[in-house]
Order: structure tokens, then sequence, then C-alpha cells
């Protein structure tokens, strides 16, 4: 961890990304690559997921170590969480800062702009089932009972991730925030509380300027969403560094398995930690 702060310190994001995903190959080959079976006891055994269960699902298939395909592990956590539970996944459509993408007067179409988060998030959005939000830079998409609920209101605020977004409202039904392949690097959940908090929040993580995206809905109506933008004074932060010192493993568990990494977080418990930090100053950011 030490060794890749450093890293990514002193040279370019291109060349930080080109040495880690050399590195992760490496590690690959170090280790078997998980069956299904042994992919299913460790959600089940280890993460403790179970029927009913509301799934907020960050993935890398990339550097996810498995001997079977995407759509396999998508079935499989579907049949975890059953008839009564849900799975979320960030499906956002493109992978650089919101501000440029709006910037660009582009048009966001709902049913078929692909997902740029994944193989696993792009497979969830194209299932038959799956409802998406409508929002211009943070559409989320979801399968299951509370699908349509956590995702139907996304566009009727300025916050990508404020109280009407599928962040906020899977609270309610005690959302678990998981990641398969992914370091803890990637949990945009922590934005919910910044969003939430807005002006409150100790650091301004959002534009003054309120952006009008454009979406195409599935009846090929274009509508505008008003939304705000990530402000470009937020890139110097440590997350991994923010959860080893401030977040205990109840609330955010991140661990290796086989070579993988993951981790589980409880979404309400983490939601309240970052607000009780934020109100005494700490946050994921350095300035």
């Amino acid at each position: 961890m030490i060794a890749s702060k450093l890293l990514y310190k002193f040279v370019s994001p291109k060349v930080f990304l080109k040495i880690r995903q050399k590195y992760f190959l490496y590690r690959k080959k170090m280790h078997r690559p998980l069956s299904l079976l042994q992919m299913k006891d460790m959600l089940t055994n280890k993460m403790h997921l179970k029927h009913g269960d509301v799934v907020f699902i960050h993935s890398s298939m990339d550097y996810l170590n498995i001997d079977f395909s995407a759509n396999k592990l998508l079935n499989m956590l579907i049949e975890i969480v059953g008839s009564e539970g849900t799975l979320i996944f960030p499906a956002w459509h493109f992978n650089y800062r919101a501000e440029d993408y709006l910037n660009k007067d582009l048009i966001f179409d709902l049913q078929r702009s692909p997902s740029a988060m994944g193989l696993l998030s792009e497979l969830a959005r194209r299932y038959k089932m799956a409802y998406r939000s409508v929002h211009p830079t943070t559409s989320i998409v979801a399968i299951g009972k509370y699908a349509k609920e956590l995702t139907e209101e996304h566009q009727n605020s300025i916050y990508p991730c404020g109280e009407k977004s599928p962040y906020y409202k899977m609270m309610k039904y005690n959302a678990k925030i998981i990641g398969l392949g992914v370091t803890s690097h990637f949990v945009s959940f922590l934005h919910c509380p910044e969003d939430v908090l807005n002006e409150k929040f100790p650091v301004r993580t959002r534009t003054d300027k309120v952006f009008q995206g454009k979406v195409r809905l599935p009846d090929g109506l274009i509508v505008e969403v008003n939304t705000l933008a990530a402000s470009s004074n937020i890139g110097d932060r440590d997350i991994p560094g923010f959860f080893k010192k401030y977040v205990p493993a109840d609330i955010l568990n991140v661990f290796k398995y086989k070579g993988n990494n993951f981790y589980i977080a409880d979404s309400k418990k983490l939601f309240d930690k970052v607000v009780e930090l934020a109100k005494s100053g700490i946050t994921i950011y350095n300035v």
C-alpha cells in the first residue's frame, strides 16, 4: 500500500495504471483462479450475502481471477439475494470528469448507452428486468424487488448522490456495499454523505454551476436533467488511508482472498461514520 501511494505520487496516472495492471497480471499467475463454488462460498460465508439482501456492487472482471464467466457471476449474485433482494450497480457511461462530459452537450441514451463501469455492470444493464436511473452523469442500474423504487427519482435533485438518489435510498433497506476484484479506492458511496450534507460538508465537492444534462428516454423523448458535477479541487484524496485510520472493520472490511481484492461495507453505518467525521473536519480529501 505504501509503495502504491508513493508510485501514484511520482508518476502520471496513465503510467500508474499500466504498472498496476502488470502487477495484477503477475499476481494472477501466482494464484489459481477461483472456481464458481469458491466464489459462492466467499460471497455467502465470508461476506455473508443472503436471500433478501440489497447489495451495491463495484467490480472489475479484469482484476478478478476466476475460471468462469461474468454472466455466471451475475446469475450467482441474483440467485443469492433471491426474489426478495436487489442488486445495484454504478452504470455511468463515461470514465472521465463529469464536468468535461456535461460541457460537451452530449446525449445520454438511457436504453442504449453502455456502462463504462465494468463488464458486470454492463451485463446488469442488459438484464431483461433491470431498471436504470435517469441521470446524465451518475446513472445506476438495479435488478430485483426494489429496483424501480431505488432508481425512479434520481433525476429530481441537482445532487447526483443526494437524498433522491439510489445511494441514499438503499440505506432504507440496510444495503451492503461490496467490491469484487477492486480495492477500497472504489467506494463511490462516499459521495452520498457529501451530497446530503452539501454546504455543511467541510470541503466543496460540487461545482457552483448547475448543468443541464440531456437524456434520451426509451420512447425517444429527450429531457434535460439539472445536475451539479464534481468540483475540480477534489482530486487529491486518500480513500484507503481514510478507511484504515478512521473506519473500523465492522463498518468496512477490506480483505484479500486467494490473491483477489474484496471489500464489504454496511451502508448505513458507513454513512453515519462519514457524517460524524465530516463534522470534525475529517474527510478523504487532502485540501
